[in-house]
């Protein structure tokens, strides 16, 4: 390493380092700095966005109050504006209630699909699951009913799932499938359930085929 006897020496030295290098440390700290306010500017309008998108959700709730049926529209509209956020999922759950409670299965099916496909939420997807489960249930579209339970959900929905399915085959009449399922919801499941034993017990007399 060059040692420098003088400050002169010294001087020299820094001035031909400067000229060698400082445009080059000048532009490094340029854009460290851009990067940083940048960096900081997106997470302000991060921010921001979601602050609108609250309050947004926010109005929609009160909205539901007063419009009745016609909420489910606006429902849909701030659905898809906010496809992509958690508020959306949110919403689409509200909406397939709300839809139900108007006897718009149809519509409600349509959301909770919706949900299914866009949750990122393990449990979020196994109740919307579930719920669609019992709405093409009840529109009597069993084999879309049992496509639908086909899918997988979290260890704590596992006996929801059973039972439900089990429910779906007595009405098909595929009675010791039904009991085969009702027997895994009582298996999977972690408290008594006194109602998934009586429909257990109703299908006593049921062999395997």
């Amino acid at each position: 390493m060059e040692i420098y006897s003088s400050e002169e020496q010294q001087v020299e030295a820094l001035k031909r380092f400067w000229h060698s290098y400082g445009k080059a440390i000048v532009s490094g700290v340029a854009i460290g700095l851009a990067g940083l306010y940048g960096w900081r500017y997106f997470q302000a309008e991060q921010r921001e966005q979601a602050e609108q998108v609250s309050a947004q959700y926010s109005q929609l709730l009160e909205q539901q109050q007063s419009e009745g049926a016609d909420w489910l529209a606006s429902a849909k509209g701030f659905i898809d504006a906010q496809n992509d956020t958690s508020y959306a999922v949110f919403a689409a759950l509200l909406a397939a209630r709300e839809a139900i409670d108007n006897q718009q299965l149809a519509a409600a099916a349509e959301h909770l699909s919706w949900v299914m496909n866009n949750a990122k939420d393990a449990p979020v997807k196994a109740i919307a699951q579930l719920r669609l489960a019992r709405v093409q249930r009840e529109q009597n579209n069993y084999a879309d009913a049992l496509a639908t339970l086909a899918g997988s959900v979290p260890a704590s929905f596992e006996a929801q799932q059973a039972e439900l399915k089990g429910d779906v085959l007595q009405l098909t009449g595929e009675l010791a499938q039904a009991k085969a399922a009702y027997q895994q919801a009582l298996a999977s499941s972690e408290q008594s359930r006194p109602l998934l034993q009586v429909k257990l017990d109703e299908l006593a007399h049921i062999t395997a085929s």
